[in-house]
């Protein structure tokens, strides 16, 4: 009976499966499958094939989610910054289908085994905060390594502004030697200089990343062009940008102190088995004497 109820689901799921593709229009899998290679080739995209249909599916859906204006325009700003090519609402929603398609999973284990399908259906909970704040983690990731290059981008600066004040040709420069991240950045505010006001590009670009490291910079990219001598602002930023550099790393050593710990003790265990060995030698050497 049980395995009748099993194929019957999965006929019913493979039926509703193709249904769902018709209605949303998605390709089929064999050209799914080699859009996304091509997107993998020249390191455009690297999706799943679930997620190019459900993605489909929740932009079908989306108009009837209606969301805060507030907090759709923060959403917004977000998946902008991250690269999503998605409104909040279908990104929104997407999350939804997410945490759905799990939560039935967990009703389809709760006729099978109960205690599986109880586990599943708490894991689409799970599923929804996993799925909506994805895009606050790759920007916030994306922030964190782009402030870790800021040090570096302050001394250029810092040594630029000694033979030159063109604040264009400075980003122009440095972008030859930017990180992927901050480069996408400095690729956005060099095309809005050269064709509008070259304030209002930085300060778009300190809006972007949100960073009080980066707002620094640009108060003093700004007081250039208004052409103020930074020279010794630019000097003293990069003396506190190094500080906090060395507290960030000291921050990171103190959050692994048992991996030091280990390596701390397998370090003593090589030093006392070098002494032991040695000890070993010279205590037989000692003892075919008396022999």
């Amino acid at each position: 009976m049980a395995v009748l109820v099993i194929l019957a689901s999965i006929f019913v799921g493979f039926g509703i499966y193709n249904l769902s593709c018709a209605f949303v229009d998605v390709p089929t899998a064999k050209t799914s499958r080699a859009m996304m290679l091509a997107k993998k080739q020249t390191g455009t995209g690297d999706e799943k094939l679930v997620e190019v249909y459900i993605t489909k599916i929740a932009e079908k859906l989306s108009p009837i989610l209606k969301m805060d204006t507030i907090k759709r325009s923060k959403l917004e700003a977000v998946l902008h910054i991250a690269g999503m090519n998605l409104t909040p609402e279908s990104y929104t929603m997407k999350a939804l289908l997410m945490a759905l398609l799990t939560l039935l999973a967990g009703l389809f284990l709760l006729l099978l085994i109960p205690m599986a399908g109880f586990a599943v259906m708490g894991l689409s909970v799970l599923m929804w905060f996993s799925s909506y704040h994805q895009v606050f983690d790759i920007v916030k990731k994306r922030k964190k390594l782009i402030e870790a290059e800021l040090p570096r981008f302050a001394v250029s600066i810092q040594q630029s502004l000694s033979t030159d004040r063109d604040v264009l040709k400075l980003l122009i420069s440095y972008r030859r030697i930017a990180g992927p991240h901050l480069g996408q950045e400095l690729d956005t505010t060099i095309a809005d200089m050269k064709t509008g006001n070259y304030e209002n590009a930085l300060l778009r670009l300190q809006n972007r990343v949100g960073s009080t490291m980066l707002s620094d910079i640009v108060r003093g990219l700004i007081g250039t062009l208004r052409g103020d001598d930074q020279q010794m602002y630019f000097k003293m930023l990069v003396f506190d940008m190094r500080q906090i550099e060395q507290n960030n790393l000291k921050k990171e050593a103190a959050k692994r102190p048992k991996q030091m710990q280990k390596y701390s003790m397998m370090m003593l265990f090589c030093i006392l088995l070098i002494y032991v060995v040695v000890l070993s030698v010279e205590v037989v050497s000692s003892l075919g004497g008396f022999f």
